[in-house]
């Protein structure tokens, strides 16, 4: 069987084709959408589904929602220019289920000043949780 077009095997079933012009909605309001917000806010948020005169645009975290409501009537106005009305943008948060990789903590490692500052608290201090977190700090240098 010779190699098809996905967009060729989505326009050939109806069930196929509602779908694949569905999908192809959502691409073409992705890239208005992309165009009318900051890269850093398209980075983190992207578009949901669109109806009934509503956007709808997921965002990874409150903060970018916060902002993404800051720059709504930029964002329907850019849709409103390329021929889509909505009459509001609903902005939803989906946190990641995993974390990303640079969100790892990082351990620095300590100067020798602040080392001989644990060495010298530690020498003061009676026995107490805070003399066993300062030497278990100390242990990891």
């Amino acid at each position: 069987m010779p190699a098809r077009k996905l967009s060729e095997i989505l326009s050939t079933a109806s069930e196929l084709g509602k779908l694949g012009a569905a999908a192809q909605r959502v691409e073409q309001l992705q890239r208005i959408y992309v165009e009318a917000v900051p890269a850093e806010l398209s980075r983190l948020s992207h578009v949901g589904w669109a109806r009934a005169g509503v956007l709808s645009i997921t965002a990874s975290n409150g903060a970018v929602a916060a902002k993404l409501r800051q720059v709504t009537p930029r964002v329907l106005d850019r849709m409103r220019r390329r021929g889509f009305e909505f009459n509001s943008m609903r902005i939803e948060v989906q946190v990641a289920r995993t974390p990303s990789a640079g969100s790892a903590a990082i351990t620095k490692p300590l100067s020798s000043q602040a080392l001989s500052a644990i060495d010298a608290a530690l020498g003061t201090l009676a026995e107490s949780p805070l003399k066993q977190a300062l030497a278990r700090l100390a242990r990891r240098r």
